[in-house]
Formats: structure tokens, C-alpha cells, sequence
């Protein structure tokens, strides 16, 4: 995908001005320039990091040195860039201003059509109504004559000015005769008619096919295997809003092997490189003692972060502090254990065990509010309550999180019914989202996407919802709550598993701190967005 992006670039740009601005120059020869800021920055940061892992030397160093000292963001605001982004902003308001005044024309001359067609109608009416009184004083004067009469009659629609709705009466009218009313004729017309229609259509559904759009249809960056997917869910599902790509879901296990695999071996990209080696590590070495409960209690007391500076490393180790000693005291209390015992109630297994975990992370990583036990919002369906919901500490509050969980013995069917209260409420906390932030007139972080969770008996699993043409359920990780002290090396994947979700949102919240800093769109762009939402 990169490569077919930035075909040429060697022969078009000149290493000794290896610079934002020249690169944004050769992207706007290109078919595929998307006239987006933080698209172009975006596609740009990873062709910087392309070019300086595959590159020759020569491009290399070139390329590192612009990665290393953050260049992109700092070029971002030269004024040489800034004037090439409000020449593009310029040239995109004339397109849309033509775009507009042709709209207007094609809805006057829509409008005088319609007008058209209105005289037509009130002309047949009276042309139908003199027929019908002609035809009767005919009647009248040829009595004798009826039956000749009425085999040259055709019936015809008669218009009542009152309900506009067609009545028949029979008229004498010529026999027809001309060419282009033989009946070979108008079915051949008629035929080719909707053949061109057929080709029409068709070539609409490629267009709408071919093209990823986020959820105000702007143009994207995706890959193959998005693309591949999202035409696929369309064929099957053509009236679908949501694309299940959780590892067990039928949809995903029935898609082309290439395609699934493409698909998963972007997930990995995403969610696999999050933990630190430094934290894997850490966690590792932690959980691999063999310790009794009060031996336990003694190292949680006494354990600091190993790197003070790392601030990922840090939080991990706040986490643990917080959260491990409640499940030590459960493992200690063996027959009595809350996580074995098959009567312990929904709201004390989740609050003592699950929703801390998550409040913690979501805390300490991502900034995130993480709030739990019976939570209504203006973003749920139906005011639904949820079991545990996230929102951003600033001044906007976005819901990012909802979660849904349920006690360590549940029926088969709370399983479906919890996710079908996530992926309905994770949609329409997307939608408001966006409402909002296009009604205050600014700019949509570069990365938008909600979180769910859910606790089905002993195992979370843990999504993300992103809009790729329509809404796409993704699958973060999965893994078991540990149970008793035999099982302490299961934390490594449990804690590793919250640790990733959390630092997704993390991504998500920096992206809305990122898109405050950009200017605001213009007020045509804005209009635009609302249109979009109106529809």
C-alpha cells in the first residue's frame, strides 16, 4: 500500500530537501491525495519511518533524522506548510462552491420540471373532462350507433381536481399507427431503457463499494483487507451497520482465508507491539513466585516501579497495588473463595474483582473516568444502564467505555444479550461523539473509536468499535480471571490484556488532544459535517 502511495518518490524528491513541505508537493500530483491535514501528516510519518528502515543509506539517514528530532510535527507549523494547507483549503471551498451552485441549478431546473409537469396534469384534466362531455352528447345524439362507438374507445385516466387521484372514462381516439408506437418499438425502447438504468446502478454500488469513508464520508486510509471485508459485509449484509471481527464470530471465520489472515495480522500490529518488553518482562518475573498469602501482602507492599521514569511501567506497577491484594484475600479464604463459589451475586464479583482492574488502568494510563455499578448516560439506547462506563477527564466528558459483565455461573444467553448492549450503545456513543464535536466546529481526532468490555463468568473479553465504511467490532484480547494461588502466573495475560485496551484509549484521548491544536474547519466544511449528520 505504501509503495503504490508514494510510487516515484526516489526519481521526484531530492534528499538534501527531504522535508515535509516537498513531500506534500509530490503527494499532490498524486490521484490518491486526500486533501486532508491529518491524513497527509499521518501517511507521511510512515513513510518517513518506511524510508528509513528499507531505504539505502543515503535515504536513510535522511529519513531518520527527520524521525528522530520529531520533524513532521515540528515542520506542521512553518508557515511555508501552513500556506500550502490554506491554499489547499482555498481550492477545496471554490470546488465546493461549484459543487453548491451546481446543486442550486440542478434544483431550479428540477423545480421548473416539476412545474412542467404540474401544467400538464391540469391540461389533461380539462382536456379529459371536455373528451368525457363530448363523448357523452355524442352517445346521446347515436344511440343506435352504440356499439360502433365503443369499439373505438380506450380507457383513460380522468383527474379529480378535489383528490387528484384518476378515475377512467372511455374516449374515441385515433387508431395508432406511426412507427414509434408499434409495440416491437416501445418494448425495444423500454427494454434499452432499463438496461441503461442497470448499468447505472451497478455502476453506483462499485462506487459506493470501492470507497471507505469515515462516518461524515470523508475519504480514508485503509488497507486491502479493509477494503475486502467491508465489500464482502455489504454483499451479505447489504443492510447492516455493524461488522462482528471478534476471533470467534461466524462472519469473520467464513471470509477468504487471505483476507482473514490480512485482517488478523493488522490486529497483531496494533494490539501486540502495546506492552513494553521491559513490562512483559516484569510481570514474568513477579507472578512466577511461589509465595504464601502473607508473603504476598509483603511484596505488594513493598513494590516499586523498576524504570521511575517510565510512565507506562509506573502505572502497571500503581495497578497492581491497587488491585492485586483484594484477589489474595479471596485466594486465602479457600472455601469461602468468592471466585469458586458458584452463589456469589453479580455486583460483588464484579465490583470486588473486575471493575477495579479497569478503573485503575483506565486511570492511570489513559486519564480515563471509569465508573461502575448500574450507570445511565445520555449516550445509551434507551437510557440503558450499564455495568461499568468510561469517560474522558476533560472538559468535554466523551463516553469512551462501556462494559457489561456477570457472575462466575451465568446462563449461555447473557453472553449474547450483554454484547448486544455493548455494540448498540458503543454505536451510539460513536454518533453523539461526533455530533458533538462537528457542532462546536472542530476538528475529529485522526483516531475515533469507542471501547466495550465484558465479563462472562470467569473470562473478559475486551473491543473496540471503529467506523470503516459502516461500524467494525474489534477484538482487543481476551482472558481468564485468575482463581486461587495456583493460577497467580495467569495475571501475566490478564493484566496484559487490560494493559493493551487502556493503552488503546490512551491513543484515543492523545488523538483528541491532538486535534484541539488544529485550526478550526472552515464553515463550509462545517456545513458539510451537519448535512452529513442530518442525513
Amino acid at each position: 500500500m505504501m509503495q503504490l502511495q508514494f510510487k516515484g518518490w526516489e526519481t521526484a524528491l531530492d534528499p538534501e530537501n527531504f522535508t515535509l513541505l516537498s513531500i506534500l508537493k509530490f503527494r499532490q500530483t498524486r490521484d490518491d491525495f486526500s486533501f486532508n491535514k491529518s491524513v497527509e501528516h499521518t501517511l507521511i510519518s510512515k513513510f518517513v519511518s518506511y524510508v528509513a528502515e528499507t531505504a539505502d543509506k543515503k535515504w536513510g539517514k535522511v529519513a531518520s533524522a527527520l524521525n528522530n528530532d520529531g520533524g513532521i510535527f515540528k515542520q506542521a507549523q512553518w508557515e511555508d506548510v501552513k500556506l500550502f494547507w490554506n491554499k489547499i483549503e482555498f481550492e477545496k471551498a471554490e470546488i465546493n462552491t461549484q459543487l453548491l451552485r451546481y446543486l442550486q441549478t440542478k434544483q431550479q431546473l428540477q423545480a421548473t420540471k416539476n412545474a412542467s409537469n404540474q401544467i400538464n396534469v391540469i391540461q389533461n384534466r380539462f382536456i379529459n373532462k371536455s373528451k368525457k362531455r363530448e363523448h357523452d352528447l355524442q352517445v346521446d345524439k347515436e344511440t343506435s350507433k352504440k356499439h360502433q362507438t365503443r369499439s373505438g374507445r380506450v380507457t383513460i385516466p380522468d383527474y379529480n381536481e378535489e383528490t387528484d387521484e384518476a378515475s377512467s372514462s372511455d374516449v374515441s381516439i385515433p387508431e395508432l399507427s406511426s412507427q414509434e408506437n408499434k409495440p416491437e418499438t416501445m418494448y425495444a425502447t423500454i427494454e434499452k431503457g432499463l438496461d441503461i438504468n442497470s448499468q447505472e446502478n451497478s455502476k453506483k454500488k462499485i462506487i459506493r463499494d470501492d470507497v471507505i469513508t469515515d462516518i461524515l464520508g470523508n475519504t480514508i486510509d485503509y488497507s486491502d483487507a479493509t477494503k475486502d471485508i467491508f465489500s464482502i459485509y455489504k454483499e451479505q449484509y447489504p443492510d447492516g451497520d455493524l461488522i462482528d471481527l471478534r476471533l470467534n464470530s461466524p462472519f469473520l471465520k467464513k471470509l477468504p482465508e487471505p483476507t482473514a489472515r490480512s485482517y488478523l495480522m493488522e490486529m497483531d500490529t496494533v494490539t501486540e507491539s502495546l506492552v513494553p518488553k521491559i513490562v512483559h518482562d516484569f510481570l514474568v518475573k513477579f507472578f512466577s513466585k511461589n509465595l504464601s498469602a502473607k508473603e504476598w501482602h509483603c511484596e505488594i507492599d513493598d513494590l516499586k516501579s523498576p524504570e521511575p521514569n517510565d510512565p507506562v511501567m509506573t502505572a502497571v506497577v500503581r495497578a497492581i497495588r491497587s488491585t492485586l491484594p483484594q484477589f489474595i484475600k479471596a485466594f486465602s479464604l479457600e472455601d469461602q473463595n468468592p471466585l469458586l463459589n458458584i452463589s456469589t451475586i453479580e455486583g460483588v464479583y464484579l465490583n470486588s474483582f473486575v471493575h477495579p482492574c479497569f478503573d485503575a488502568f483506565l486511570w492511570y494510563i489513559a486519564n480515563v473516568n471509569y465508573e461502575y455499578g448500574e450507570i445511565t448516560s445520555k449516550s445509551h439506547v434507551n437510557r440503558n444502564r450499564a455495568d461499568g462506563a468510561g469517560f474522558m477527564a476533560d472538559a468535554d466528558k466523551y463516553q469512551l467505555v462501556y462494559m457489561e459483565g456477570s457472575r462466575p455461573v451465568a446462563r449461555d444467553d447473557k453472553e449474547i444479550n450483554d454484547l448486544e448492549k455493548i455494540t448498540s450503545n458503543s454505536k451510539k456513543m460513536f454518533a453523539e461523539i461526533v455530533k458533538g464535536i462537528v457542532k462546536n466546529r472542530r476538528r475529529l481526532p485522526s483516531t475515533l473509536r469507542v471501547f466495550g468490555g465484558q465479563s462472562f463468568r470467569r473470562r473478559i473479553h475486551l473491543f473496540y468499535i471503529d467506523y470503516r465504511g459502516t461500524y467494525r467490532l474489534n477484538e482487543v484480547d481476551n482472558a481468564n480471571l485468575p482463581r486461587k494461588f495456583s493460577e497467580m502466573k495467569d495475571f501475566i495475560y490478564f493484566y496484559e490484556c487490560v494493559l493493551k485496551w487502556a493503552l488503546l484509549v490512551r491513543n484515543v484521548t492523545e488523538s483528541f488532544d491532538l486535534a484541539r491544536t488544529e485550526p478550526r474547519p472552515s464553515r463550509l466544511s462545517f456545513a458539510n459535517a451537519l448535512f452529513q449528520l442530518d442525513e
